[in-house]
This record gives structure tokens, C-alpha cells and sequence, in this order.
């Protein structure tokens, strides 16, 4: 676990602010799922979004559900804030970023949210769809 030198922005909107807070990510990751099915696939371009799930990009994270919408943006560091710096364990099967790290975010000890990064070599393990 490594600490980094920012803090993050929370905004919380209504569930039918998803669609348009995904499509200004650039190049996003899009983990989802529905009641039958769950997918982690790379761009927007992708179909329909699950009613649950995150997407993110270099600087921020959507993450939904059927309530509603968490967009978490980082920011300019804080004396408040801390940020940690965590990987992820990456199964072989998984069709995803060879890298991921998860962000948490502490606000003088409590946590305010959690978003998501790939290292800058992106590329699928294996396939380029769902898996």
C-alpha cells in the first residue's frame, strides 16, 4: 500500500445521471452487472450499461446502482484527506487491465470512497469483450 499525494471529489446524483456521467470518462473501464450476467470490458461503445457497476478512467470513477450515482474525481491534496494506494489481485482469466490499483480515500480516518486506475500499459489479458 503506497499513500499518494491528492485528495478526491465526491458528487453524488440521481440514478439517471449514469449514462452521461460514464460517456465523459475517456477510454473508460466498465465493470457491470445485471441479475443473470457480469462483465469488465474496456470503452462505452459497448452496448447498454447493467444496473449496477463502476467505470472509471485516469482521474475518476462512476460507480451506480439502481438509487443512484457516485462519481468520486481527484483533486488537489488536502491536509484531511489521505489517499492509499492499493493493488488488486488480477485472476489470469480475468479479460480486464494487466494492472489495477484501487484508491481509498480518508477523511481524518474515515473513509470517503474508493476509485479505480489501471496502469498506463492497458491491455486485456485475454478477449476484448465480456467475460
Amino acid at each position: 500500500m503506497g499513500r499518494l499525494n491528492e485528495s478526491v471529489h465526491v458528487t453524488y446524483l440521481a440514478a439517471d445521471e449514469r449514462d452521461y456521467q460514464v460517456s465523459l470518462l475517456q477510454e473508460p473501464w466498465i465493470g457491470d452487472e445485471g441479475p443473470l450476467e457480469a462483465g469488465f470490458r474496456r470503452g462505452s461503445g459497448g452496448g447498454t450499461l447493467r444496473p449496477r457497476g463502476f467505470a472509471f478512467d485516469r482521474s475518476t470513477t462512476v460507480i451506480w446502482d439502481e438509487a443512484g450515482v457516485q462519481v468520486l474525481r481527484s483533486s488537489e491534496a488536502t491536509s484531511e484527506v489521505t489517499a492509499l494506494e492499493s493493488p488488486v489481485l488480477v485472476r489470469h482469466w480475468y479479460s480486464g487491465p494487466a494492472r489495477l490499483v484501487r484508491i481509498d480515500y480518508l477523511d481524518r480516518g474515515c473513509l470517503v470512497g474508493s476509485r479505480y486506475r489501471a496502469s498506463d500499459e492497458m491491455t486485456f489479458q485475454e478477449g476484448e469483450s465480456d467475460a
